[in-house]
């Protein structure tokens, strides 16, 4: 390892916690420290999301929209805020889609898109929160690279995997938005999304301990999520978008 390795991570971890506080996500970052030292606390939504209010395609020809496929791997690593491996990403799309924004060529961001369940988020990323019908599907893990943030890329990108999806019988969509993710909440509500459950994640990772996943409020009543659901001591995954 050369010297260099540590300023690179700090530079990482400026940038993180910069683009956080100016987001809002102070709270969400000490939740995520928290997290990592061994105790998870994550209160989220579960979204029900509205496709009737997807931005219309853009007419501007510097942006063009595409599926992405494992040949697209490196680029997505490349320009993704999470350290993530080309081959992690493949591993993905064997049980998900992922659309990507273009801006005059380059990769500008990408979302996307599982047809089989929605699932915890945060310590219990892995496993099941509820399984899918034929006719629904789960967005997640939006992204637009900083430099093209304001050309409003994430509008856009929604409406055209709303579109894709739709294409192909999906015509139900669901995600999940952290608690303290003020600008996703906005975003999403300005697409007319509703968020229809409050949920919160509880998990000491101590030893063999499993955690627990507990509905605090539904606001939609045919939502097929249990009031309570057990979360395994052996997973770590990553909060949702």
């Amino acid at each position: 390892m050369t010297k260099d390795h540590p300023v690179a991570g700090d530079r990482s971890f400026l940038s993180r916690l910069t683009g956080r506080i100016r987001h809002g996500l102070l709270a969400q970052e000490l939740l995520d420290r928290m997290a990592r030292a061994g105790l998870v606390l994550y209160p989220y939504y579960v979204v029900l999301e509205d496709a009737s209010c997807a931005h219309a395609a853009s007419l501007d020809p510097r942006i063009k929209m595409s599926p992405l496929g494992p040949q697209d791997a490196s680029e997505i690593a490349r320009i993704a805020l999470r350290e993530v491996s080309a081959e992690g990403i493949r591993a993905l799309m064997a049980t998900a889609s992922c659309i990507g924004v273009f801006c005059d060529g380059q990769l500008a961001g990408y979302t996307w898109a599982s047809l089989t369940r929605v699932p915890i988020p945060g310590g219990g990323a892995g496993q099941t929160l509820f399984d899918l019908a034929p006719d629904e599907a789960y967005l997640f893990d939006m992204y637009i690279a900083p430099q093209y943030r304001g050309l409003r890329l994430a509008g856009l990108l929604r409406g055209e995997s709303y579109r894709a999806l739709a294409s192909n019988g999906r015509t139900r969509f669901y995600s999940i938005t952290l608690a303290f993710n003020r600008s996703s909440r906005k975003f999403k509500a300005q697409l007319g999304a509703r968020e229809v459950e409050l949920r919160l994640q509880v998990h000491l990772r101590l030893g063999r301990l499993s955690g627990v996943d507990l509905r605090l409020k539904r606001m939609h009543e045919s939502l097929r999520s249990p009031a309570v659901r057990r979360v395994s001591p052996v997973s770590r995954g990553r909060a949702g978008d």
